[in-house]
């Protein structure tokens, strides 16, 4: 087992002044169409159910890295992850959730493998340290303030920025609190990104809704179907809501040069802090992208690796990188990971020109408002007076479904139960007016 220190949160390390036409072809596309799945759950204690201490999950990533012959990732003297030689990882977040980071494949057999391997044997040796991993998507009993942070020098630099930011104040409920699903995907070139980019930015608040699974917080059941993503719609207006401001939308969305609109819309966003020579250096919002390129910071000047930095540190619900991420899901178990997965798969090989214009009803100058009606309502949110939230989850199910193989519809089985009762887990946790943790995991469970 080789111990790893972490120094970089991008693979790509280029010391050259930052150009925009190198930092395109980074969004070059993909010749395949693969996809990934970055899934996180809370890690909590057995007896409390209270957030479990870095101590413990500190151990628990060192026995499944020593069983495995994974390497263990480092900053400074913290663990803060392991990995293996294929692309696949453990990480731990903010407030000791552990993240499974899977290497992208080509079918949801695979990853079906990958992650069910993982996920049993993390589950296994949890129970030596009375440690529980639960697909929820925010801690039921543990406040912020009683949540210490992961000693990463990464969280530090976000905790001690971003609550003070336009918008921001939730952020350390979001970093210490939530767990989420996140899908990503593939794009083949400009016109392919864009349109996938568009669509999935049109249906997040939707399929936001299907995934609710965090109504209960600090021993409390909440009116609100995903607190999670109440939570997300306060960490940063300038870095979370980049689909949502009108500038955005109204230019954004009319160009289809796509990578240079993306690069240039993120150069308006305030920095948070960049790496040189192996240190964090804080920057706490004090210029934009743009302005570090133009007039640099203290002797330091832009290269493609501060922006690829900074670009980690934005934060909408559909993310552009070399390929596309999306990420407001609720966390839920597994095998309504592997039913996203397999969801997302079957959208990802429709026809983009058609499906835009299938749903050409949906707005998105009206995504802020589907979030905020359906954070609070549900998928019975009437959109206008012939639908419903329900409704387009429907008509997505069914394109999903025709293009899967025989063997990969048996993944979207969770969703079609859902569909069935148009009851999603927040539903049914309300409907039983859940009131303490440890009812909370029963139904769970």
């Amino acid at each position: 087992m080789q111990v790893i220190v972490s120094k970089k949160e991008d693979n790509l390390a280029l010391d050259e002044k930052f150009d925009l036409n190198k930092a395109l072809k980074f969004y070059s596309g993909s010749k395949t169409s693969k996809i990934g799945l970055e899934y996180e759950r809370l890690s909590l204690d057995k007896d409390t159910l209270e957030n479990a201490s870095y101590e413990k999950i500190a151990k628990i990533v060192e026995h499944f890295a020593k069983i495995q012959s994974w390497d263990l990732i480092y900053d400074n003297q913290t663990i803060i992850g392991a990995k293996d030689n294929d692309n696949n990882s453990i990480s731990l977040e903010p407030g000791c959730q552990l993240e499974i980071s899977l290497k992208p494949q080509e079918n949801i057999f695979d990853i079906d493998i990958a992650l069910t391997k993982i996920t049993t044997l993390l589950d296994n040796i949890a129970k030596a340290y009375d440690v529980i991993f639960l697909g929820y998507g925010i801690s039921p009993i543990s406040c912020e303030d009683k949540i210490n942070l992961l000693e990463k020098q990464r969280y530090k630099i976000m905790y001690n920025y971003l609550p003070y930011a336009s918008v921001g104040e939730l952020c350390p409920k979001m970093m210490k609190q939530t767990a989420g699903i996140q899908i990503n995907l593939d794009y083949k070139n400009n016109i392919d990104a864009f349109n996938k980019l568009k669509f999935f930015n049109l249906i997040m608040p939707f399929l936001m809704g299907l995934c609710s699974n965090s109504p209960f917080e600090k021993n409390n059941l909440s009116d609100k179907k995903s607190i999670r993503a109440h939570v997300w719609r306060y960490t940063g207006a300038q870095r979370c809501n980049l689909f949502y401001r009108d500038i955005f939308s109204k230019i954004f969305f009319k160009k289809q040069n796509i990578f240079k609109n993306y690069i240039e819309e993120l150069f308006n966003v305030p920095m948070v802090y960049i790496e040189k020579y192996g240190k964090n250096i804080a920057l706490k919002g004090k210029l934009t992208f743009g302005e570090y390129i133009k007039n640099g910071f203290k002797k330091h000047y832009a290269t493609l690796d501060d922006f690829l930095l900074h670009q980690s540190l934005c934060f909408p619900d559909v993310r552009l990188k070399n390929y596309i991420e999306i990420r407001n899901h609720d966390s839920q178990t597994p095998s309504f990971a592997l039913a996203l997965c397999a969801f997302y798969k079957g959208l990802a090989q429709e026809d983009f020109n058609k499906l835009l214009k299938q749903f050409s009803y949906l707005k998105l100058a009206d995504i802020e408002k589907y979030n905020e009606k359906i954070i609070n309502q549900g998928l019975n949110y009437k959109i206008n007076k012939r639908k419903n939230g329900w409704d387009i989850i429907y008509e997505l199910y069914d394109i999903s479904y025709s293009n899967l193989s025989t063997k990969e519809k048996i993944y979207l089985e969770p969703i079609k139960t859902m569909l069935k009762n148009k009851k999603t887990n927040a539903d049914l946790i309300q409907e039983q007016n859940i009131q303490s943790a440890k009812d909370l995991l029963e139904f769970l469970n």
